[in-house]
């Protein structure tokens, strides 16, 4: 040690802030509140939209709200008093806000900037961002908040969509200064924002043509403003703790269940549960729609998790209007006055609605290749491609010191989508907080601890029974695109959970940072991570499938 006495080492570059967090929705806010409670200051939340809330800022439509119950959607450190069992897209944007303003998120934020490309430099230990106006950012951290459904699909590949001379409508990027009241309309989709436009334009418009190409489970919602108990239960923290632990206590059940039994029993109780289910669902469409024809195609071929179920509110009755109409036969391309199917058939409509869904994060084609360069030129979409899907506890890689996903591969924990993006939040402050306490500027995760967690998430019994009745049994069969599965064959959204006590849905809170990560200082800093902590682990190959 006494070797470098007397020696000075040249000062490294220092980054412009501490962390940068893409993304201003509930992964960002949950983000930031954590840095913050951690003590973490020195951080920006970028986002390419004019405020918080991420997807309530796109998705305006008419009719847009929650699709799960509102309690289900908030921070457990903010509890909200909602005025309804189903909030509007409205009051959960303005839920966003508050919580960032009261956690002073606002201070901490730049938006209209949207990140094009993040390349690590190893030797001064801070990622360079490349944004879009042509600048540049640096930062020790990045935290990645995009979240689950990334990027709208325009067109979901129908071809001459540009020859379309009406109004084009993106269900995620509505225009409220066109008035479709008297029109002839068509909704391409019938997925979740598919259930709550269609209900919406129905009375206003003078045709409506929904175009299905894959039935999808409608259950009944049971939406209603919150009376005088409602709203003393919406005051009560006690009640909000009540409703989260029940959803957690309900989704583990059915979680270590699959783990717990044979494959094969696990199988048929799904497949005998959904037999049963899809009688009780004819028999409820033969209740609400009364043309036969519609009624058989409104069936879903595919089983009720192969995709995700929705809830909705005068979705199926638009199908008994005398202005609505199901329309099944594929299309065949765009014209200028409308829509042409296969069966060469054209229609004419004023507006057409695009609710054809978004690229997701269980797709390795969601990462573009180039977009994340880190350490020893590890090109993230490149890896993915090659190697699957793959992430230590749902955040971070080897070769990508200093960054992590608010949700990535096997990230979902199936409690609350909000909580999920707490425990990330939690799980990076924590290794932070680590880096900090040993003067380190550098932490990553060690192959070690990523290869074991991987292999723990393949090999998993919950993992074969959801890929086995995921992607035999429902996208091979039925043809049927699911957010839960990939071109891969994958299933890497699930989180298993290894049962009640030892559940992996805590990790966040239970894991060794000490363990899992190394943490080193930049030479020439003038701070030094702790002696034994310095070195450089390498990473392993990826886990065998």
């Amino acid at each position: 040690m006494g070797s470098n006495t007397g020696k000075r080492v040249p000062a490294t570059p220092l980054p412009e802030l501490e962390a940068v967090v893409v993304g201003a929705g509930v992964g960002g806010i949950a983000a930031g509140c954590q840095l913050r409670r951690a003590g973490i200051d020195d951080f920006v939340i970028l986002d390419r939209r004019g405020d918080f809330s991420g997807t309530w800022i796109a998705n305006t439509y008419p009719g847009v709200a929650l699709d799960v119950p509102s309690t289900s959607y908030e921070f457990t450190f903010a509890p909200n008093e909602w005025s309804r069992v189903f909030a509007p897209g409205a009051e959960v944007r303005e839920y966003c806000r508050r919580v960032a303003r009261e956690h002073g998120l606002y201070e901490r934020s730049r938006f209209g900037v949207s990140v094009e490309r993040e390349v690590w430099d190893d030797e001064n230990g801070f990622w360079t961002l490349y944004l879009d106006d042509g600048s540049t950012l640096t930062a020790r951290y990045v935290l990645n908040a995009t979240g689950f459904f990334l990027e709208p699909r325009s067109n979901s590949g129908i071809p001459d969509v540009e020859k379309y001379r009406g109004k084009l409508m993106l269900s995620a990027g509505w225009d409220h200064s066109y008035d479709y009241a008297g029109k002839r309309v068509a909704v391409i989709g019938t997925g979740a924002s598919s259930m709550q436009i269609v209900p919406s334009l129905a009375p206003e418009v003078a045709q409506l043509d929904v175009y299905q190409r894959t039935a999808t489970w409608c259950f009944p919602k049971p939406d209603f403003a919150f009376g005088r108990i409602g709203q003393a239960l919406m005051r009560s923290k006690r009640f909000h703790t009540l409703a989260y632990m029940a959803n957690w206590y309900a989704y583990q059940a059915i979680v270590v269940a699959a783990e717990r039994l044979p494959k094969r029993a696990a199988l048929a109780l799904l497949t005998g549960a959904e037999a049963a289910l899809r009688v009780a669902y004819r028999a409820y469409l033969r209740f609400l729609v009364k043309d036969s024809q519609a009624r058989a195609a409104l069936v879903p071929r595919h089983g009720i998790m192969a995709n995700m179920p929705t809830f909705g509110r005068g979705f199926l009755q638009t199908f008994g209007r005398e202005n609505g109409t199901l329309l099944t036969t594929p299309i065949e391309r765009f014209t200028e006055r409308g829509i042409r199917t296969t069966d060469g058939v054209e229609r004419a409509y004023d507006m057409i609605v695009l609710a054809t869904g978004f690229n997701v994060a269980s797709d390795p084609e969601s990462f573009p290749v180039g977009a994340v360069t880190g350490r020893d030129g590890l090109d993230l979409g490149e890896f993915y491609r090659a190697n699957g899907m793959q992430a230590y506890a749902g955040v971070t890689m080897p070769r990508l010191p200093n960054r992590w996903f608010l949700y990535g591969p096997y990230g979902w924990s199936g409690v609350t989508w909000m909580s999920m993006m707490e425990n990330s939040g939690l799980h990076i402050a924590r290794v932070i907080t680590e880096a900090r306490a040993r003067g380190a500027q550098i932490a990553e995760v060690t192959p070690a601890a990523h290869d074991a967690w991987h292999r723990a998430m393949i090999t998993s019994p919950f993992t074969v029974v959801a890929q086995e009745y995921l992607v035999e049994r429902q996208v091979k069969k039925h043809n049927v695109r699911s957010y839960f599965s990939n071109a891969r064959g994958e299933a890497p959204i699930l989180r298993p959970s290894r049962g009640f006590r030892n559940s992996l849905w805590d990790h966040s809170e239970t894991f060794d940072p000490r363990a899992d990560y190394t943490f080193r200082s930049v030479v020439g800093s003038a701070e030094v991570a702790d002696p034994g902590d310095t070195a450089v682990t390498e990473p392993a190959p990826a886990a065998a499938k």
